[in-house]
């Protein structure tokens, strides 16, 4: 008989209910919540996380998904959670990091890395030869076509676009909607089509 395998989700917000969703999926039979902020029914301290707890760092901003996890005290387990019907196509070709969370319907193809702590949200694709660093998030419908790097950190709004072989610097965020057609420096936000730097 299988003991009980729980995922616990850290923090407690909307997107940590899509996680819950997936960690069925992914065969977990039950969840659990924590935050510091939320004092609610059935959400715990992260200080009562036990040692080698299955964790899942489910917030889609970058930069505070990694102060979170920074911030985390303790020897934990971040299993990578991939939805059923997430495509795969080529998986002996992909390398993935800890703690990844692919959604519903995202499509990888061929050659690709995926640093820790990334989030692939809901019908993404990632074109060939792509490399995405630590804690990049694709907000639901991004696409990655062939040979895109995304440095650590960075943002890529809903159905934003980034064309073939660009790099994308540091931090940087990419707006809902984007296409982007050239190299974008490290901690700018940039937006619209083409996509432009907002000066701020």
């Amino acid at each position: 008989m299988s003991s009980k395998k729980t995922l616990h989700i850290l923090p407690a917000g909307g997107f940590s209910h899509e996680v819950a969703a997936l960690a069925l999926a992914c065969d977990f039979s039950d969840s659990c919540y924590y935050d510091d902020y939320k004092q609610k029914a059935g959400i715990k301290s992260p200080s009562e996380l036990k040692v080698g707890a299955q964790l899942a760092l489910a917030i889609g901003s970058s930069q505070e998904r990694k102060k979170i996890y920074a911030s985390l005290k303790g020897d934990y387990q971040f299993p990578s959670l991939i939805h059923p019907t997430a495509l795969l196509m080529s998986p002996e070709t992909i390398r993935m990091g800890c703690g990844a969370i692919i959604c519903a319907g995202s499509i990888l193809t061929t050659n690709i890395s995926l640093g820790d702590f990334v989030i692939i949200n809901l019908h993404s694709s990632i074109g060939h030869d792509c490399v995405l660093g630590d804690f990049v998030s694709l907000m639901p419908g991004a696409r990655l076509s062939g040979g895109v790097i995304l440095e650590d950190e960075v943002y890529v709004g809903t159905n934003a676009s980034i064309l073939p072989g660009l790099r994308i610097g540091k931090g940087a965020t990419i707006g809902a909607g984007a296409v982007v057609t050239k190299n974008v420096a490290p901690h700018t936000t940039v937006v619209g089509i083409p996509a432009k730097e907002i000066v701020r």
